[in-house]
């Protein structure tokens, strides 16, 4: 679930909706921005789109952590409330923001910033009109070997970092690659079909 200000991450996930793609792929926009009003909207969808988690069906919601020490608690309860046996809603993390794993596209070593906004100013630099409704991967015409290179990337960052260095402290960081993973999987695989939910933040 998305978001409806944030069009940086539909634009960049339209391009996994795709008939032949072996899964059934919704990115659903969402006024709510606390991540517990998110989760009960996430829990609406359950509901309304009758996903089976049993069946593989999965939702998640893509949170920007935007080093707050709030946000990140609301995020926990929310985890804690909303990710059980009956509704499995699962958190897809960045810190400061989704636009870091845009930058990864472009470099393999993105600057640590003190906001979202010095984050976009750093991708920026690589693209110089950068607009949050860009299409990054049709303007640079980014294909699958580009996405596993960025994957490799962020995945060596990301292990840099101690499993007791709290997200907020974790500075660049996005969880982003463990969805792009898993939908390539998924295409590679050719399983079959799975609803997947994308709500994002």
């Amino acid at each position: 679930m998305c978001e409806g200000k944030n069009q940086s991450e539909l634009k960049y996930f339209n391009h996994f909706i795709k008939r032949d793609n072996p899964y059934n792929l919704k990115i659903i926009s969402c006024i709510a921005t606390d991540p517990l009003n998110m989760a009960k909207k996430a829990k609406e969808i359950i509901i309304n789109y009758q996903l089976d988690f049993s069946l593989g069906d999965r939702i998640f919601c893509l949170v920007d952590v935007d080093l707050s020490q709030n946000q990140m608690n609301k995020i926990e309860l929310a985890q804690k409330k909303y990710f059980n046996k009956r509704y499995k809603i699962e958190f897809i993390l960045s810190n400061p923001c989704f636009e870091i794993w845009l930058l990864y596209h472009f470099t393999d070593y993105p600057n640590v910033e003190n906001s979202s906004q010095h984050v976009k100013r750093q991708l920026k630099k690589y693209v110089k009109n950068y607009k949050e409704n860009m299409d990054i991967i049709q303007e640079y015409n980014f294909n699958e070997q580009d996405l596993l290179r960025v994957l490799t990337k962020v995945d060596e960052k990301n292990q840099t970092y101690s499993k007791d260095v709290s997200i907020i402290h974790r500075n660049p960081y996005t969880e982003i690659g463990k969805l792009v993973r898993l939908l390539l999987t998924l295409k590679n695989n050719q399983n079959d079909e799975k609803k997947c939910l994308i709500h994002q933040s």
